[in-house]
């Protein structure tokens, strides 16, 4: 039956269900604590669903780790991740839009500790008067703060598929150091990644 497999229930939802949310999220995303809840609490239903767990009550430490083991990020973190990809686009090109007048290129001191910037970050010579305020929310001014702390290592990556594989890898990384995984499992991963499986799916 088709909603038995696992495999199967993942791809219906990554399909069908994550891909309306991942819809030109760069402009409609939510911002607020308690919008973006509402939103990974309607994942944290799906991915019990998927798994049969429907009556298991979750933890945020096991949801994070029933993410990991389905290879679906949460979806805050899927939104950053979509925020960043379109950054690089803009940054290197690929897309017919300019960073805003405000972002500059950093051009101090790439080794000072205070400053924790480099040659590929960019400065906001506009700073918001709160951290609430819509300036401060707003794709570009939200998005390079996020762009300065990724590596270097991979904000200098000019092929786009390999950006995106290093940057899941890193954004993972950086989710599962957040919360204990003594009892997880990595060789118990779903093996094809949310882009893949949707790309194939649109294709086919």
């Amino acid at each position: 039956h088709f909603v038995i497999d696992k495999n199967r229930r993942r791809v219906l939802y990554l399909t069908l269900v994550r891909s309306q949310f991942e819809h030109c999220s760069v402009i409609w995303r939510p911002v607020t604590k308690t919008l973006m809840e509402k939103l990974e609490g309607l994942q944290k239903r799906a991915i019990k669903w998927i798994l049969r767990e429907e009556y298991i009550s979750y933890t945020f430490t096991t949801y994070i780790q029933k993410c990991r083991q389905l290879n679906i990020m949460p979806i805050a973190k899927r939104f950053d991740f979509l925020d960043l990809l379109f950054f690089y686009k803009i940054v290197k090109g690929l897309v017919p839009i300019e960073l805003p007048p405000y972002l500059i290129q950093y051009q101090g001191n790439s080794r000072l500790r205070s400053s924790h910037l480099d040659r590929l970050s960019f400065v906001s010579s506009i700073i918001p008067r709160t951290s609430t305020n819509a300036f401060a929310k707003s794709f570009f001014f939200r998005t390079h703060t996020k762009w300065n702390h990724i590596p270097l290592s991979i904000r200098e990556i000019d092929s786009l598929t390999e950006f995106k594989s290093k940057l899941t890898k890193y954004m993972w990384e950086n989710i599962m150091s957040e919360i204990s995984t003594d009892e997880f499992d990595e060789n118990n991963l779903s093996e094809t990644s949310e882009d893949e499986l949707v790309e194939n799916f649109c294709c086919n």
